[in-house]
């Protein structure tokens, strides 16, 4: 028996054709497309399928009567046998079988969740949240929060006139049929954590596992940055850079410098509150330790976006339109894509490692470290295990000898020397000490590692 692919997101087998399939297809209309290959066993064992005219009109009116959709249908040869290969490209709204809206997950075929099935919906009708209409109306806008708007925005929109929420409402776009919409909610609301309550941020301190403090910043996003960015300034330590620029008092420069830059914070946490996913059921959550920080936003990355083309110029996919144009008028954002290269930059330029940019658990997270070797960063590396272990060792003890190394290690004197002059070649151990090997040791380059 000869065999073909194996199945996948987007390829099925199955031996022969029953209503089942019609599963298959519709969870591939719902996710990337998908072909079904009838007359194929599930470990991929050709065993040819009835193939003839009437059984491929049969199965089509199947499919057109079940899911509404029309498939390509057409016999292929696979090792001298015929197999009905059944086509599917992605729906572009939702296709539901026996009630049921199904997506492809690996090779099987998962329901939608509550909240996935909203985000999906959404999607496939060119349609934003922040653009939906709310149950609220203009009576439920804060004219304080309006006013502070049109403080920050008078450069770009000089004729903004607060007094007058309904015509600045309609003038954003965020009035419709005399109710607000979610973008005006969580800009100008009343409290918006009445009617969406994960919409806020909320900071840890942790210490390992243990939690020593957490705070919720709640209001409309202008309050939850300002909130969130005073939390900063209270728990991140800084220290001052005296710099003179000339022989005098006035001549003395100071400079704070924390320990992440500030800006750079600020820029990652707009991107989160411009950017989140406001179906997800989650807060945006910081996680503060002792060598790094962590800011985790609901919602992974829109395609075609990956964490990878963060560090670069790219283009902008705006989940939430209406919020980022008001973050725009605001002055907050300047231009679109850029606001991952500054953060980037500014984390050079303070001597940190770049931050790391990551789909993590159904959401996008962006961790600031002040260790540049961390195992996670080391694998990424090329690292073995045993390189990984000898520079822990470094941090911990401030240098390692050959011998040391392979008493750690437990490989030979010859591994040992190869292993160690890779370290000094990728520039993170630098060789000191004496000639002939006598009294040589391995420090970190950049001093002790992790300061």
């Amino acid at each position: 028996m000869s065999r073909v692919e194996k199945e996948s997101e987007t390829v099925e087998f199955k031996r022969q054709w029953t209503d089942r399939a019609l599963e298959d297809l519709a969870a591939f209309a719902n996710t990337s497309g998908g072909t079904l290959l009838v007359g194929v066993q599930d470990d991929g064992t050709v065993v040819g399928a009835v193939a003839d005219d009437r059984e491929i009109q049969r199965i089509a009116n199947l499919i057109a009567a079940h899911l509404g959709i029309t498939p390509g249908i057409r016999v292929v040869e696979r090792e001298g046998r015929p197999v009905l290969e059944i086509q599917v490209a992605p729906a572009t709204g939702l296709i539901s079988y026996g009630g049921r809206y199904l997506r492809r997950v690996g090779s099987t075929n998962r329901d939608f969740a509550p909240d996935e099935l909203a985000r999906h919906l959404l999607e496939r009708s060119g349609r934003t949240w922040d653009g939906l209409s709310s149950e609220w109306t203009l009576q439920d806008i804060d004219r304080e929060s309006l006013t502070h708007f049109a403080r920050l925005a008078r450069s770009r929109l000089p004729h903004l006139d607060p007094e007058n929420p309904g015509q600045t409402l309609q003038n954003l776009n965020l009035l419709i049929e005399g109710r607000i919409k979610n973008a005006a909610v969580l800009l100008f609301g009343k409290r918006p954590q009445r009617l969406f309550p994960l919409a806020q941020v909320r900071i840890g301190l942790f210490r390992g596992t243990e939690i020593l403090d957490s705070h919720d910043f709640q209001g409309t996003l202008w309050q939850q940055l300002d909130g969130a960015m005073e939390r900063f300034r209270q728990v991140l330590k800084v220290r001052f850079d005296i710099r003179v620029e000339e022989p005098s008092l006035e001549g003395l420069q100071r400079r704070e410098v924390w320990e992440y830059p500030l800006e750079a914070l600020r820029e990652a946490l707009v991107n989160a509150l411009i950017h989140r996913d406001y179906t997800y059921p989650a807060d945006i959550q910081i996680r503060m330790e002792a060598d790094r920080l962590q800011i985790w936003s609901p919602g992974e990355l829109p395609p075609p976006l990956t964490p990878q083309a963060l560090y670069g110029p790219h283009d902008s996919v705006l989940r939430n339109p209406l919020v980022a144009q008001a973050f725009y008028f605001a002055g907050i954002i300047e231009r679109w894509g850029t606001g991952t290269t500054r953060i980037v930059r500014l984390c050079q330029e303070q001597g940190l490692p770049e931050p790391e940019f990551q789909n993590w658990q159904g959401g996008m997270r962006v961790v600031f470290s002040q260790d540049p070797y961390t195992p996670e960063r080391l694998r990424r590396m090329g690292l073995n295990e045993r390189q990984i272990q000898a520079v822990l060792y470094v941090k911990e003890r401030g240098s390692i000898t050959n011998k040391e190394y392979q008493q750690l290690t437990g490989v030979s004197k010859r591994t040992a020397s190869s292993e160690l002059s890779e370290l000094v070649d990728k520039d993170i151990l630098i060789k000191t000490g004496g000639q002939r090997g006598r009294g040589t040791a391995y420090r970190a380059r950049i001093g002790r590692i992790g300061q």
